[in-house]
């Protein structure tokens, strides 16, 4: 038996030896080609920093932009991170989700400017923290739809409630700091990548059970659940846009900047589109009345789309909707903020708000943060440690070479982005952090070059049709740390940025590409030639290289208030945790409010 055993083992060592070995191989091949790759045509979606950091002339200009978008040469920041936790016991499962936020301020004092990044003190941190036990009766109403379940452990990991109920906590603190006009920041960090938010929680309105839910004086409708995903609108950038696909996004915004009614003449002229594509399009989302009798959302008189008088108010109801769940679940621990009535086979039940709920919670919430952060002038960046994306290097490339803005030849890189940019410092002895890729538009993470069934190259979404929108984020590359005094040079993680779009400056780069696809339709992203000057993206780069301080070995090149909101949200984790636990020693002595016994005996016949 032990003979069979070493067997074993040395059988699993050589085929470890053999793919590890054709790993290195690959690899290496791959790391020569990038480098080729690099010096003739990937170097010019560099953008170098240092030396305009560096340069007091240049740092002038840099604080000038600053000085031009904020108002004020102090930048007043905050910084959002989450933590979760999940403990099952007894007849109970406590789900635990917080969001902590860091709060300071960046200077720019004199000429040319001393820069200074002040922290505040915690008593100035502000945290959302909500707990939720279940009892385990009641887990088959939170997931539901998935009937055929093995065990109720395989259940509770299906619904991931905490995950969820931590998003929302961080989702519903950055839209308290930003409504909040006292010491409202200008500069909002997120430890989330935005575009992955608004994508994985943008779900079927048929999939949410809160439809049907009474809120103030009438129930949530499916109605109004289109309307909220159909925000955020933006005149300036033109979003949502007239592509072919969620044209009726479109509709409804051109409904509400005309005050609820525009002729079909007009939408036409505008997108190019017929008259009988636009009313295939919206027909059924906007025109068709749902199973519950209540009216669409437009209707059609005379060459004119009218928005029904029902739903002029919808969005603000769904934000009311929003802040009062929040504000029970987050600010009064009222968990019962998550439970609601709903008809179930003809009878008023309660039951407990499902994970697409609270999806739907989540992407009205940031689709309302978003609007706050155009209206106010807020600069929100979400920044992404961890992703084996190749929206770059694949998606964007190919798209951008397909329609001839680019010209390269064909090259096998390293399999993702950070794989690849993370090989830069090793090869160019010129690249300083901070260095950054040019932005490109977050529609790229869905738009991609596939072949089609003839065997020829198109440009498609996922399954075809599916897209995020465009012309609302911004996605960036950035390394913040090199070391080059030895001869590897120590670096730092290459960090993915997204920056919300600001309508005034990047509106005018909103027309230089147009994309057309036979599914979606004609398309312009947000693009800025290699060479273009991106005002944004400099004041971006400048206040991140000021609050990447480096002065901790496990997060060098990471931002400073991340890094202290992560301490922050894990500090509240360590004190809630025992608390957590030991309220299950209270329910192993008394697992159910009243024993079998006490039941029975109440029932005994008289």
């Amino acid at each position: 038996m032990p003979a069979k055993l070493s067997d074993i083992l040395m059988g699993y060592k050589k085929a470890l030896d053999v793919s590890r070995g054709r790993f290195e191989e690959e690899y290496s091949t791959r790391y020569e080609k990038g480098i080729e790759f690099y010096e003739i045509f990937f170097n010019s979606l560099i953008k170098l920093y240092h030396d305009n950091i560096e340069n007091p002339s240049t740092r002038r200009l840099l604080k000038k932009k600053v000085e031009q978008f904020f108002g004020t040469d102090d930048v007043r920041f905050a910084a959002i991170d989450g933590t979760l936790y999940k403990e099952q016991m007894g007849y109970y499962i406590v789900f635990f989700g917080a969001s902590y936020g860091v709060r300071g301020e960046v200077k720019l004092v004199g000429d040319p400017p001393q820069i200074s990044y002040e922290r505040w003190s915690v008593e100035e941190d502000k945290s959302m923290v909500a707990y939720v036990p279940i009892p385990f009766a009641e887990i088959g109403e939170v997931s539901e739809k998935e009937q055929f379940i093995a065990s109720d452990d395989d259940r509770i990991d299906l619904s991931s409630i905490h995950r969820l109920i931590m998003l929302l906590a961080e989702v519903y603190l950055g839209y308290d700091l930003v409504k909040t006009s006292s010491l409202r920041p200008k500069l909002l960090l997120w430890d989330q990548s935005i575009t992955s938010i608004l994508m994985h929680t943008d779900i079927r309105a048929e999939n949410i059970d809160l439809i049907g839910h009474p809120y103030l004086s009438r129930p949530i409708r499916k109605q109004d659940v289109i309307i909220a995903y159909s925000h955020p609108y933006n005149r300036e950038l033109d979003t949502p846009s007239s592509k072919l696909v969620e044209l009726y996004n479109w509709v409804l915004r051109k409904l509400e900047e005309n005050k609820g009614k525009i002729s079909i003449e007009n939408l036409v002229i505008e997108s190019g589109i017929t008259e009988d594509k636009i009313k295939e399009k919206i027909k059924n989302y906007l025109i068709k009345s749902d199973s519950l009798g209540n009216p669409p959302i437009i209707n059609i008189d005379k060459g004119e789309i009218h928005l029904h008088r029902d739903y002029k108010d919808s969005w603000r109801y769904i934000i009311g909707f929003f802040e009062n769940t929040c504000e029970r679940l987050f600010k009064d621990k009222d968990q019962t903020a998550l439970i609601y009535d709903k008809e179930i086979d003809g009878e008023i039940r309660k039951r407990w708000m499902s994970p697409d709920d609270l999806r739907f919670l989540i992407a009205v919430g940031l689709r309302a943060l978003i609007e706050l952060c155009w209206r106010y002038d807020v600069l929100f960046i979400g920044i992404a440690k961890d992703s084996s994306g190749r929206y770059l290097t694949k998606n964007y490339l190919g798209v951008l070479r397909y329609v001839g803005k680019y010209n390269f030849d064909d090259v096998g890189l390293p399999w993702t982005d950070r794989m690849y940019l993370e090989t830069l410092p090793l090869c160019d002895d010129e690249l300083r952090a901070p260095w950054t890729t040019i932005e490109f538009d977050s529609i790229f993470t869905t738009l991609r070059l596939i072949l089609n069934e003839e065997g020829e190259n198109e440009i498609s979404g996922v399954s075809g049709y599916i897209t995020t929108p465009e012309r609302i984020i911004l996605k960036s590359l950035a390394q913040f740390y090199i070391n080059k005094e030895k001869e590897i040079p120590l670096t730092g993680h290459v960090i993915f940025i997204d920056r919300l779009a600001v309508p005034r400056r990047d509106k005018m780069h909103s027309k230089g590409l147009n994309i057309s696809s036979n599914k979606i339709g004609n398309i312009f992203p947000l693009f800025y030639e290699p060479n273009n000057e991106n005002f944004m993206q400099d004041i971006t780069i400048f206040l991140l290289n000021i609050l990447t301080r480096n002065l901790y070995p496990e997060v060098i090149g990471y931002p400073d208030p991340l890094h202290k909101a992560d301490w922050g949200a894990k500090s509240l984790l360590k004190k809630v945790r025992p608390m957590i636990n030991t309220s299950g020693k209270t329910l192993k002595h008394n697992p159910m409010f009243k024993t079998f016994r006490q039941l029975r005996n109440e029932r005994r016949r008289t």
